[in-house]
C-alpha cells in the first residue's frame, strides 16, 4: 500500500494552494469537511467531565479537531452515546453519538447497536476524510464505511502496540481481523515515531508516514485544556523558572475572563517539605507501566521526591499491590487522578518527568513536560530523541535510572542547559500549530509527513 494512496489522485476540489496568512497558517479556499472517530473522546473535546477515560489517543484526537476547526474547517466528532444532545457544538466542533457503551445484547451487540450506530453516525457526519487513531475494531469498521461509500480514510497509530504484528491488546479474533482490514485499506497510515515506520513495514507491508504528536504549550497561561474548556492561566511561576536559562515562554498578557480555572492543588503537592530534586511520574497503573521500579528507585534515592500522578483504569489485584507498597515509602507520594487543568502547575513543581515504561508511542506526558521546559530520565527513547537533543537522560535498568536521577540532582548546570533544549524542542515540533500546519497540507493533498 502506499502511504499516499488516495483515492481521488490528488487535492479534493475546493482546497486549492494556499499562502500563508501573517499568523503564519494557510488560508483556507474552501473548508475540508472532516470526521474524527474516538468513541471515548467525549470528556477529551470538552463534553461531560467523567464519561470516559481520557488517554492519549483521545487527547490527540481533541487537539487536531479543535484546531482545525478554530482555522474554519468542518470539523465532526463520532463518540460513544452518553446521553447528549446528537449533533451539538462543542469548540466548534460537532459531536455524533453512536450507541452506548453497555448497550445490545451480548453476543449480538456486535451488530446492533454497535455495527449500526456507528455505520449510521459515520453518515450523519458526511465528511470527505475520516480519521480514526488506535488498532481496535473501528479501525475496520470505519474503512469499509469508506470504501463504500468513496471516503477517504486516515490512520494514525496511537503506540508502538499498535505496529507489533500479533496486537498483543486486541484479545479477541474479530478485534485483529477488522483492524488488518482497516490498517490496510487507509489511503494514509500516520505514525509517531520512525521506528514505528519501520514497524509497519516490516510487520504488515503497509508504507506509513511520521506525523508528530502535539501538545498544548503549557508555557502560554491562555492556554484552552480539556474538559470543560477551561482556561490555565496559571504560568506566571514558570516564566520565571526559566529566565536565568535564557529561554523565551513568549508570556501571554494576564486577562482574565469569566472561565477562568485557577488550579487548586492539595496538600500534598505543596512547595514545601520535599527532600532535594522534585520527581514527576504521570501514568496508568498497568504492568507495561512499571511504576513498581519507582518504589525500588526511590528507596534508593532517600534525597529525591517522588510525586506519582495516575491510578487503574479499573480495578485490579495489581493497582492494589501498588499503593500498599507506596505507603512504605517515605519519599513518594500518590497523588491519584489530576484534573487535566491542573496538570501544568504539576509539572512546574517539578525538576524532573519520570518515565519507567516497558513501551510507548510517543508520550504526551513527554511533550508537556518540554513545553514548560522539564527534561525526562527515561527508559523509553523514542526515534532516541531524548539523547540526540538533551531533552534528559535515558537509563534501561533500576541501577541505570537511579545513577541517572543522580547525576541530574548534582547537576544544576546540566539541569539548566536541558531545561533550554527540551524548551526549544518542542517549539520546533510538536506545537499544535506546527503540527496541524503539516497534517493539513496531508488532508489537502499537497503535502507529506516524513
Amino acid at each position: 500500500m502506499s502511504a499516499s494512496r488516495g483515492r481521488t489522485g490528488g487535492p479534493r476540489s475546493g482546497l486549492n494552494q494556499r499562502t500563508c496568512n501573517s499568523e503564519g497558517h494557510r488560508p483556507v479556499s474552501a473548508p475540508l469537511k472532516i470526521c474524527f472517530v474516538a468513541l471515548n473522546g467525549y470528556a477529551a473535546i470538552g463534553g461531560r467531565a467523567g464519561t470516559s477515560h481520557i488517554g492519549g489517543a483521545e487527547r490527540q484526537t481533541a487537539l487536531l479537531a479543535r484546531e482545525l476547526a478554530r482555522r474554519g474547517h468542518m470539523v465532526s466528532l463520532v463518540v460513544l452515546d452518553h446521553g447528549q444532545a446528537d449533533g451539538e457544538a462543542i469548540q466548534g466542533v460537532r459531536v455524533f453519538k453512536a450507541y452506548a457503551r453497555d448497550a445490545g445484547l451480548p453476543g449480538l451487540r456486535f451488530f446492533s447497536p454497535r455495527l449500526t450506530g456507528l455505520w449510521s453516525a459515520l453518515r450523519r457526519a458526511s465528511a470527505d476524510v475520516y480519521y480514526q487513531r488506535m488498532a481496535e475494531q473501528t479501525t475496520g469498521i470505519v474503512a469499509a464505511f469508506c470504501r463504500r461509500h468513496g471516503k477517504r480514510f486516515f490512520f494514525a497509530s496511537a503506540s508502538d502496540y499498535d505496529c507489533l504484528p500479533e496486537l498483543p491488546r486486541l484479545r479477541k479474533p474479530r478485534e485483529a481481523v477488522l483492524y488488518r482490514y482497516g490498517l490496510r485499506r487507509a489511503d494514509r497510515v500516520l505514525v509517531q515515531t520512525r521506528h514505528q515506520r519501520e514497524m509497519m513495514r516490516t510487520g504488515f507491508g503497509v508504507e506509513a508516514e511520521v506525523l508528530s504528536n502535539a501538545a498544548e504549550d503549557l508555557a502560554d497561561r491562555s492556554v484552552v485544556s480539556a474538559p470543560g474548556g477551561a482556561l490555565a492561566r496559571d504560568a506566571g511561576e514558570a516564566s520565571g523558572r526559566l529566565a536565568a536559562s535564557g529561554s523565551d515562554r513568549g508570556a501571554a498578557p494576564d486577562a482574565r475572563g469569566p472561565e477562568v480555572c485557577e488550579p487548586r492543588l492539595s496538600e500534598e503537592f505543596a512547595v514545601g517539605g520535599t527532600k532535594g530534586l522534585r520527581v514527576l511520574w504521570i501514568g496508568r497503573y498497568t504492568p507495561e507501566k512499571r511504576l513498581e521500579w519507582v518504589f525500588e528507585i526511590a528507596g534508593a534515592c532517600s534525597n529525591l521526591t517522588f510525586d506519582i500522578v495516575g491510578d487503574a483504569t479499573g480495578g485490579s489485584r495489581y493497582a492494589e499491590d501498588l499503593k500498599a507498597r507506596a505507603k512504605r515509602c517515605e519519599n513518594v507520594r500518590l497523588l491519584g487522578r489530576v484534573a487535566h487543568e491542573q496538570i501544568g502547575a504539576l509539572y512546574r513543581r517539578s525538576d524532573v518527568l519520570l518515565c519507567t515504561s516497558e513501551r510507548e508511542g510517543f508520550p504526551n506526558t513527554f511533550l508537556e513536560a518540554w513545553s514548560l521546559g522539564v527534561p525526562v530520565v527515561t527508559t523509553f527513547d523514542p526515534d532516541g530523541v531524548v539523547a540526540e537533543f538533551g531533552l534528559g537522560r535515558v537509563a534501561t535498568c533500576v541501577p541505570g535510572v537511579i545513577e541517572a536521577l543522580q547525576v541530574t540532582a548534582a547537576d544544576g548546570v546540566g539541569r539548566e542547559r536541558m531545561r533550554v533544549c527540551c524548551r526549544a524542542y518542542f517549539e520546533r515540533e510538536h506545537r499544535v500549530e506546527r503540527v496541524v500546519d503539516r497534517f493539513e497540507a496531508l488532508l489537502a493533498g499537497t503535502g507529506s509527513a516524513v
